[in-house]
């Protein structure tokens, strides 16, 4: 008989015995070499010779690499050596692709004994695309029903179980992605990932099982879909009022009563509910009916930095004739968190009442080939958090983000944006059940705070309508908008408040940029903004291109891994580097100066919204992270959890009490992200000529509101000033403890925008006149006195290192790194309080810095440092 398959949005929690993972002794192998049906596959009569062995989850693709089929794709051209690699191409697979077949992953396992008598369901918590289920030579579901990436199934098997005895499971994938060439119109994607011009698409398009396989036992009702919805008293922040709804499920023949309790800390509540055979019923809780849910002085969830992640945990157990059926828990967070277009058609967030300007950048999938494990995670989420980076606009053409992605933006504090799609999906009955269990997953989540429909196009108007549906069912707390936004300002009308920026968030974006630039600059929301291409370290460049590929420019491994596209869209940027800095003569010197325009570029767009808020409501740049080694691209955290130029450059500008410089009228600002205003400070400015000596220094008092900013004077330089020059800020409070610095690199050679288009399909902007620095390449070396402790804390080590200019020289840039030993790799992830700062004779600073216990491998930590221009690895 075959057996009833029920599609979930958020799979049951068991705990302890309740749940088996099924992750170990799997194997891997074609269709192509195997003549056996799945009846016998998911027998004990399988034979597994020429069998892969592989860990689930695990894609086709990288249980082939794991097992030395193909050499490591991550590296110079290897991901072109795969059979079935398309430069350029997406969601097609060519004849001959040995992953156009379908895959069978096959295990055998014993199920616990004290399993007999339960309610057995089996779980696939994501696979890609469709498949063919058999255990213990029965087949529970077919590819008609098990399609579409972003959903998750269970099947009840008792009938077909074993407890106590082994058992043997077989499921064939059946790839996505069989359609036409990508183009930019509405309907060209499956219910799957996508990857856009960042990022190759690995030959088995993410086919296999991407998440978690186990088997399930419980009484005869279950609990799905539970939901904990806040609302908060506003603006007095002084009680809260939980909703809290669960499904109940009776799995029996027979007529139940069952009662369902749950916990809250100290919070305690009940309902008695019957519940016919096969009936489910959502069970709602109110402040209403239970005045318990209505909590007094909530500690509530706030985005760092501007309050604590404060997580509550809800505890639920269903219980028939006394006796436990199921039991689930989850966390939640009291917040109320909106978004609303202000009067100029711009969308505002505010959290618990406050506005917010958000200052975050798009996320994509972590990894092309799906290792999606937590560490990795951790330490990219843990990045955000660290620069006050404060969201993360999940992008469409990425997986549907995981428990533990959205997890660890709870605990850290970094709202998410959550687009739907990339594009709209032609089967769009699918795509809605997708959408439906991705809101039933991921809604509890603090975290979570806007909906965007498509990426740079509007879904179906049926589409756009279903979505509407199910956030106003599931989640209506939460805003959504069905375009992420065009180029042009006026559309933002129709896209919801949002455009996409500018159009050098591919290129090249000077740091005046968004001073200089209203239709593209820092006002409104940029939904992409960005400053072109963002360059990784020079240690992350020898790590994934070969050495004969690193110079020139331009070489095939280099343009591969640059865009999809190629190296065109590096022109833009080598070009001004040229202009700025002057011609690159090595990768080092290139490295150098990129790091250079990185920084300049990526503080002086978050500064630039910070001193514009709230003209400007928001911007999450083009983008955070990256899914494999991209050396020019776009990324603020590189592949191997390094950051460079542009991100120390935005951690800088995000710092929550902030002194800045305007670059188009020379004002110096003070920028308070907190909630409290701040008194009795005292902001310094200096100009120094390239040979040190001061040309020009002001001082102002400084009080600032909460939430304000605060406009100091208008910096001024003597007309025979050397053609680079530098400016350093310093603020301090009444004790004179430095608060806040910034040192920017300047010229009297006016830096003008040019205009703006497209050439080949890359879009370019050609400055009137750039700024020269040019002079810097001669600065004199300085040498730097480095001392440091270090001490473990858990599977952490915290250090404090000092550094000391005790020269005549300017430090410039100085980069401070860890490494594995004296000789050893650098140390990622790798979290410095502040980097690619500069020493003025006699300065001294010392930085908190801290990274995972295990990747120094047993080997000492050791501090490498290096200004301008001794860079190296």
């Amino acid at each position: 008989m075959r057996s009833l398959l029920v599609c979930l949005g958020l799979a049951v929690y068991a705990t302890g015995a309740d749940r088996l993972l099924l992750s170990e002794n799997w194997f891997l192998q074609s269709s192509t070499k195997i003549r056996q049906p799945g009846a016998v596959l998911s027998g004990p009569n399988c034979r597994l010779t020429g069998w892969y062995p592989v860990k689930v989850p695990c894609t086709v693709l990288a249980a082939l690499v794991d097992n030395g089929v193909y050499a490591d794709p991550y590296y110079g051209l290897n991901l072109k050596k795969i059979p079935g690699f398309q430069e350029g191409r997406w969601l097609v697979m060519p004849q001959n692709s040995p992953f156009r077949s379908s895959w069978w992953y096959r295990t055998e396992f014993e199920i616990p004994a004290d399993f007999r008598g339960r309610y057995l369901r089996l779980h696939l918590d994501g696979i890609n695309y469709q498949a063919n289920v058999w255990l213990n030579g029965h087949r529970i579901a077919d590819a008609a029903q098990v399609i579409g990436m972003f959903r998750r199934f269970e099947f009840p098997i008792a009938e077909q179980a074993r407890p106590g005895s082994k058992n043997y499971l077989a499921i064939e994938i059946i790839p996505p992605g069989l359609l036409p060439l990508r183009t930019y119109g509405t309907k060209q994607i499956q219910a799957t990932t996508g990857w856009d011009d960042h990022n190759p698409q690995p030959p088995d398009m993410n086919m296999g099982i991407w998440r978690e396989v186990y088997i399930t036992a419980s009484g005869p009702v279950i609990i799905r879909h539970p939901y904990v919805a806040s609302k908060v008293a506003l603006p007095s922040l002084a009680f809260a009022e939980l909703k809290i709804s669960a499904e109940l499920t009776n799995l029996s023949a027979r007529e139940v009563i069952a009662e369902l309790r749950g916990e809250i800390e100290a919070t305690h509540f009940a309902q008695t509910v019957r519940l016919t055979a096969g009936e489910t019923r959502l069970v709602r809780f109110t402040a209403e009916s239970f005045p318990q849910l209505r909590i007094r002085r909530p500690r509530l969830w706030w985005p760092h930095p501007v309050g604590p992640q404060e997580l509550y945990r809800l505890r639920l157990r269903v219980a028939v004739q006394g006796r436990l059926s199921d039991s689930t828990e989850l966390s939640f967070g009291i917040r109320d968190a909106t978004t609303y277009l202000n009067e100029e058609g711009w969308r505002q967030y505010t959290i618990n009442g406050r506005k917010i300007l958000v200052r975050g950048a798009a996320w994509m999938t972590p990894d092309m080939l799906l290792r999606l494990s937590r560490p990795r995670y951790q330490a990219l989420i843990r990045y955000a958090r660290e620069a006050c980076l404060n969201m993360l606009r999940s992008e469409g053409f990425s997986i549907r983000e995981t428990d533990e992605f959205y997890d660890l933006c709870d605990r850290y504090g970094v709202m998410v944006t959550q687009q739907l799609f990339g594009r709209s999906i032609p089967d769009e009955a699918l795509a809605i059940a997708c959408v439906k269990d991705t809101i039933l997953r991921i809604r509890n989540h603090p975290s979570l705070v806007h909906f965007l429909g498509h990426d740079e196009t509007f879904p179906t108007p049926s589409l756009d309508k279903a979505y509407r549906q199910l956030i106003a069912e599931y989640t209506p707390e939460r805003s959504y908008q069905p375009h992420s936004g065009a180029f042009d300002v006026k559309d933002r009308f129709q896209t919801g408040g949002t455009r996409t920026g500018t159009r050098q968030l591919w290129t090249y974006a000077t740091p005046s940029h968004y001073y200089r630039n209203k239709e593209s600059g820092a006002w409104g929301f940029a939904q992409s903004g960005g400053i072109g291409a963002t360059v990784v370290p020079l240690e992350s460049m020898r790590r994934m291109l070969p050495a004969s590929e690193l110079w020139p420019p331009f070489t095939e491994a280099w343009s591969f891994h640059t865009v999809i596209q190629g190296g065109r869209y590096f022109d833009a940027f080598l070009k001004a580097m040229e202009s700025r800095y002057g011609k690159p003569a090595d990768i080092a010197d290139f490295a150098m100066k990129a790091q250079a325009m990185n920084y300049e570029s990526a503080r002086g767009m978050y500064e630039a919204y910070a001193r514009n808020k709230y003209s400007a409501t928001g911007i999450t740049a083009w983008k955070f992270n990256t899914a494999w080694p991209a050396s020019p691209t776009w990324q603020y955290i590189d592949w191997y959890l390094m950051a460079g130029g542009a991100y120390y450059g935005a951690k800088k500008a995000c710092e929550p009490l902030h002194i800045q410089y305007s670059y188009d009228d020379y004002s110096v600002w003070v920028v308070n992200s907190y909630y409290r205003g701040f008194s009795g400070l005292r902001a310094k400015a200096r100009v120094l000529d390239l040979q040190l000596k001061e040309r020009y220094v002001e001082e102002a008092a400084v009080e600032v509101a909460p939430d304000g900013k605060t406009r100091l004077f208008t910096v001024r330089w003597p007309a025979d000033i050397s053609r680079t020059f530098f400016l350093s800020l310093k603020l301090s409070d009444g004790a004179g403890r430095v608060l806040s610095d910034n040192f920017y690199w300047l010229s009297t050679e006016p830096e003008i925008p040019g205009g703006q288009g497209s050439r080949g399909g890359v879009f370019y902007i050609d400055s009137k006149s750039h700024p020269d620095y040019t002079a810097l390449a001669a600065l004199p070396p300085a040498r730097l006195r480095v001392t440091a402790r270090f001490e473990r804390q858990e599977d952490e080590i915290l250090g404090r290192v000092v550094l000391e200019n005790p020269g005549s020289h300017l430090a410039f840039l100085i980069r401070a790194a860890i490494s594995k030993g004296e000789a050893g790799q650098e140390v990622t992830p790798c979290y410095w309080e502040d980097n690619y700062f500069s020493l003025l004779p006699g300065e001294r600073r010392e930085l908190a810095v801290s990274f995972p216990t295990a990747e120094l491998a047993g080997a000492a930590p050791v501090v490498r440092a290096a200004a301008w221009p001794a860079y190296g690895p």
